[in-house]
């Protein structure tokens, strides 16, 4: 056998068992994927409106292992149904408790409210609400138009507001501008209070904002005026205090009086005593 024979043998004997390590690790990788904990989870069938009651036909259950499956995920199908979609569900979405509401927690929009927040609604016409393209979810500026000194002021009084709903419709379906009526935003108390002074004392307009404009604007309540002087203060004084200086005076006026006294081409003036 010649050294090319033995060569050509070992190189295949060496090929061969790093094919055999190479599918022994595979197998073995595989066989620990299959053994990886699978859990159950809800995903729905078709797209889901917000505000939507959800039923059997809407979801359905699928498996997952346990390492892919997001943080508070619905298990299992009588956790779902019944229920009602916070938001818009799309068709294969993972179903997660976050986005269902209970129907006994009070109206559709009370579960839409953030913490701590509150829901005021605004009169609006098509040129309040941007001609009808507002829907809910946008984000908005509010001005504020009022009279002063008989000139038309018009101030950014709240910034990057959230709109809750439009008319009676919490969800914004198609993206179609529709005229409103009325719009309900998501404010705290104290811009509650400013909103519903300006309303009181003005014309209000909202301003519509890009998705992912997060630029802080400068309300008015903020703003410093620096070119107003502080006004002059005011001294008071006492009546009586004021007719016993009189008096004081009047004397000392009346005392010495002035005469011019004439003497051929010669003028003097002298001091007499009164």
């Amino acid at each position: 056998m010649n050294r090319n024979t033995i060569a050509f043998i070992t190189l295949s004997a060496v090929f061969g068992l790093g094919a055999v390590f190479i599918a022994k690790n595979w197998l073995e990788n595989s066989q620990q994927e299959l053994t990886e904990e699978q859990v159950n989870v809800v995903m729905t069938t078709v797209n889901i409106p917000a505000g939507t009651i959800i039923e059997t036909k809407h979801v359905r259950l699928a498996v997952f292992p346990k390492s892919m499956s997001p943080e508070k995920t619905i298990n299992n199908l009588e956790d779902t149904v019944g229920k009602v979609a916070k938001n818009q569900l799309y068709i294969g979405d993972i179903v997660r408790a976050e986005r269902l509401a209970n129907q006994g927690d009070g109206s559709y929009l009370a579960s839409l409210i953030s913490k701590n927040m509150r829901a005021v609604t605004i009169r609006v016409n098509d040129v309040v609400g941007v001609a009808g393209f507002i829907l809910p979810g946008n984000t908005v500026d509010i001005l504020n138009t009022f009279q002063q000194s008989g000139t038309a002021t018009t101030e950014v009084i709240l910034s990057q507001i959230k709109i809750l709903a439009v008319d009676q419709r919490a969800a914004s379906g198609e993206n179609k501008p529709q005229l409103v009526r009325a719009v309900t935003v998501e404010v705290n108390l104290t811009q509650a209070e400013i909103l519903m002074n300006a309303r009181r004392n003005g014309y209000l307009q909202l301003a519509l904002r890009n998705p992912i404009d997060n630029k802080e604007v400068l309300i008015a309540s903020e703003q410093q005026d620096e070119d107003v002087l502080p006004p002059e203060p005011i001294v008071k004084v006492k009546a009586e205090s004021a007719i016993n200086t009189v008096l004081k005076t009047v004397p000392k006026i009346l005392e010495r009086q002035k005469v011019e006294l004439i003497r051929g081409i010669k003028k003097q003036t002298v001091q007499v005593d009164i």
